[in-house]
C-alpha cells in the first residue's frame, strides 16, 4: 500500500542472507511502483510525440544533432530545403559524412557552431546566407543552436549529449529592411541636395548684393569684386553637390570655376583634362571649398595680368598624384627677380 493507504501494484528486488533458511527469511532492497512508472512513460511518449508533431509542422528548419558525434537524430521536412538534401541522406549522418553537393563552404561553420553550443548555455546564433541554385534565387536563414543538456550540469555530457539547431528564414525581413534603409538612405541625399541647393542660390544672391553695391560704389569696386568671386566659387561646389550628392568631382569643380571667373571677366580659359581615369579624383565637402578658393584666386589673377589674353588651365592627372597647372601671357616686370 501507498502512504495514502491505495494499493500499488510493484516489482521488487529480493534475494536471502547468507546462512537463511530458504523461504523463511530474505531481504527487500528495492521496490518499484509499476503504476506510477507507466504513468510517467505514458507521459514521456506523449511529450515526444507532441514534440515530434511540432518539428513536423512548424515553418522552421529543424534539426537534431547527436553530439560530439554531430550526427543529425531528427529533422523536418523544412530541414531539406535548409541543407539542400533530403531527410534520408540527413539522418544517422554527420555533416562531414553528406555528400559533395551539400554546402561546402557552411560545413565547417555548422560544426564549429555544434561544437560551440555546448560550451554556451545561452546558445549560438548565427545568419546563414544561401547562394540558392538555378531558378531560386538566395535565402537568408536566423540560425540558433541550443544544447539540449540539463541547465544545471556543471561539467559537459560525454555520452547522449544533444543539441537542437532551429532555423527561420527571413529572406523577405532582410529584403524589407534593405529596402527601408535604401528609402532613407535616398531620402537623406534629397534632403542633403535640397540644403545643397538653397546654399548655392543663397550665395549667389549674396553675391548679387555686393555686386550692386560695387556699382553703386566704385571706390570699394575691386575689393568686392574679389569677395564676390570667392562667393561664386564656393557656390559652384554646393551646385555640383546637388547632381551628385558624394565627394565633388575635381575636373568638374575646374570646369565650374572656370565658367564663372570667365562670367566675371568676360575673357576665355582654356580647360584641357589630361591622364588616365582623371574622373576618380573626388574632393570631400571639407576639402573641395578651399580647392576651388585657390583655383579662383589663380585664374583671377591670371586673366586680371594676363594683359587682355586667354589663360590655361589644366588638370594632369597621375596614377599617384594630380596637378592643377594655370598658365597665363602676362610678363612680370622688369628687375624683378623671384628668387628675392
Amino acid at each position: 500500500r501507498r502512504a495514502d493507504g491505495s494499493r500499488l501494484l510493484g516489482a521488487g528486488l529480493a534475494w536471502s542472507e547468507p546462512g537463511a533458511v530458504p523461504r523463511e527469511q530474505f531481504l527487500l532492497r528495492a521496490l518499484w511502483d509499476i503504476e506510477l512508472h507507466r504513468q510517467a512513460e505514458r507521459r514521456t511518449a506523449r511529450a515526444q510525440a507532441s514534440l515530434q508533431r511540432v518539428i513536423e509542422t512548424a515553418p522552421l528548419a529543424i534539426a537534431v544533432f547527436e553530439m560530439p558525434a554531430r550526427r543529425v537524430l531528427q529533422a523536418n521536412q523544412t530541414a531539406e530545403v535548409f541543407f539542400g538534401l533530403p531527410l534520408a541522406v540527413l539522418l544517422g549522418r554527420a555533416p562531414s559524412q553528406w555528400p559533395e553537393r551539400a554546402r561546402s563552404d557552411e560545413i565547417g561553420a555548422l560544426e564549429a557552431s555544434l561544437d560551440l553550443a555546448m560550451e554556451s548555455p545561452p546558445g549560438v546564433r548565427r545568419e546563414i546566407v544561401d547562394a540558392g541554385s538555378e531558378g531560386v534565387g538566395p535565402r537568408v536563414w536566423d540560425t540558433r543552436f541550443v544544447s539540449l543538456a540539463p541547465a544545471a550540469a556543471q561539467e559537459p555530457v560525454a555520452e547522449s549529449a544533444q543539441v537542437l539547431m532551429v532555423a527561420n528564414e527571413v529572406t523577405d525581413l532582410r529584403a524589407a529592411e534593405q529596402e527601408r534603409f535604401d528609402a532613407a538612405i535616398a531620402q537623406r541625399g534629397m534632403l542633403v541636395q535640397e540644403v545643397h541647393h538653397r546654399i548655392k542660390n543663397n550665395l549667389q544672391g549674396v553675391a548679387g548684393l555686393l555686386q550692386q553695391a560695387s556699382q553703386r560704389y566704385p571706390e570699394v569696386a575691386p575689393i568686392l569684386s574679389e569677395a564676390v568671386g570667392q562667393l561664386h566659387a564656393i557656390a559652384q561646389v554646393y551646385g555640383l553637390q546637388v547632381g551628385s550628392g558624394g565627394p565633388v568631382q575635381l575636373a568638374g569643380l575646374l570646369q565650374a570655376v572656370a565658367q564663372a571667373v570667365q562670367r566675371t571677366f568676360n575673357l576665355p580659359i582654356h580647360l584641357s583634362v589630361q591622364g588616365e581615369e582623371p574622373g576618380r579624383w573626388r574632393l570631400p565637402e571639407t576639402e573641395a571649398i578651399p580647392v576651388a578658393l585657390t583655383v579662383n584666386e589663380l585664374l583671377t589673377n591670371a586673366l586680371k595680368h594676363g594683359g587682355g589674353q586667354a589663360a590655361r588651365c589644366s588638370l594632369l592627372a597621375g596614377t599617384a598624384d594630380v596637378a592643377i597647372e594655370i598658365v597665363n601671357h602676362g610678363r612680370l616686370r622688369e628687375g624683378l627677380d623671384l628668387r628675392t
